[in-house]
């Protein structure tokens, strides 16, 4: 897997976020970058764009204006958005509310499947 050419966003409003992504980054080759608020996040994203961004927490934490801005600001390098949630507490409304996330995972996610999505959007990108 050759994700050299960007990075993986993690927004995460919640505590544990820098803990998961650092689990993340242990899992995948290249640098996971944690924003704490939608501010920071588009700051970073203004700065270079991801090649995925991981939205965690309740579906209320991310307002559609915000994540059609993300999808904007991002659809010239074709990133992947994905909604992250609890399985114990799935959080998120239909995917027909969200039209500019690109999926939805549960967590605890395993090695393969974090696998798989970070080959899936760097091979996405590169199209």
């Amino acid at each position: 897997m050759n994700s050299s050419n960007g990075y993986i966003l993690w927004l995460g409003q919640r505590l544990g976020a820098d803990m998961m992504a650092q689990s993340l980054s242990h899992q995948v080759e290249g640098t996971v970058f944690v924003a704490h608020s939608t501010d920071q996040a588009v700051a970073r994203i203004e700065q270079s764009i991801p090649y995925l961004v991981i939205l965690s927490g309740a579906y209320q934490n991310w307002s559609q204006a915000f994540v059609n801005r993300l999808r904007e600001t991002v659809k010239p390098l074709g990133t992947t958005i994905v909604a992250l949630t609890q399985s114990h507490e799935p959080s998120w409304s239909p995917q027909e509310e969200h039209p500019g996330i690109d999926g939805f995972l549960v967590e605890p996610l395993s090695q393969d499947v974090l696998h798989l999505l970070v080959e899936s959007a760097v091979a996405k990108t590169t199209l």
